[in-house]
């Protein structure tokens, strides 16, 4: 969730991932977490495909993920709905570990920490009901558009598309997802999956998605700054990686599909 993803983040985190690599060795202590034999993970509820339902009822990929890297840490998952907007922000965090989908960016580096990534995508477009034909960026200009603050997605809209209207703002993305249904705006920029994910679920609420549209984005597990977790965390995505885990959890929650989807131009 696009900005100018740097190259050079994600493999400073696998480096640090494999200098860590004997973390988990047996014999080694538990993970320093919250809570003794606890991984506390922070997801944030609403988002289709990514976190559904509610915490008794959690699914979705990055509950999913959640749930293998604490089997992975030899940790019990325990999930807490925590806004987007507030992981950045200075304080004390209730979590150890969040998964929000949050794309790696040096910007937000300097206030939280990341894991190597866990999964990548780019930004989409779904539009309204009574949107018809083909959408294109110049289209997207004269349309009213809608996107979640302090996203990436917001940002494209902003630095890119350029919408002659106003940008209509949401909290989250489920009050975007209103909003379009009920045509209060023509088209949503958010993340890919979550726009797929939406549409298949509930197919006749919202119009075509459109395409998709912007650089691939690299999303990390975020620690709070200086988090001792950060070198087993990073080792543990790349074992969920290599075991094909995280392929699953994606292809159950998104389907196989997302990199058919075309480009608008």
């Amino acid at each position: 969730m696009v900005s100018k993803p740097s190259r050079i983040l994600p493999v400073a985190l696998v480096a640090t991932a494999v200098m860590a690599a004997g973390a988990l060795a047996g014999g080694d202590a538990a993970p320093p977490t919250k809570t003794k034999g606890v991984l506390t993970a922070a997801i944030e509820l609403g988002n289709p495909g990514f976190a559904e339902g509610t915490l008794r009822t959690a699914h979705g990929f990055d509950v999913d993920v959640a749930r293998a890297l604490a089997r992975r840490l030899g940790l019990r998952a325990k999930l807490v709905n925590y806004p987007f907007g507030r992981l950045f922000l200075p304080g004390a965090k209730p979590y150890d570990v969040a998964l929000e989908f949050v794309t790696i960016l040096p910007g937000r580096a300097r206030f939280v920490d990341f894991s190597v990534p866990y999964y990548s995508s780019t930004q989409g477009v779904l539009v309204a009901s009574d949107i018809t034909g083909a959408v294109t960026l110049a289209r997207l200009r004269k349309l009213q558009v809608c996107a979640k603050q302090v996203t990436t997605g917001f940002q494209y809209v902003e630095d890119v598309i350029r919408p002659e209207g106003l940008i209509l703002e949401y909290a989250t993305a489920a009050e975007a997802l209103n909003a379009l249904s009920t045509s209060i705006c023509d088209a949503f920029v958010f993340d890919l999956p979550v726009l797929a994910a939406a549409k298949e679920g509930t197919p006749n609420r919202y119009g075509a998605l459109a395409g998709r549209l912007g650089p691939t984005e690299r999303y990390g597990v975020v620690l709070p700054k200086g988090s001792k977790l950060r070198a087993v965390v990073s080792k543990a995505v790349l074992a969920l990686q290599r075991d094909g885990t995280i392929r699953k959890a994606a292809a159950a929650s998104f389907g196989p599909t997302l990199g058919s989807i075309p480009v608008i131009r």
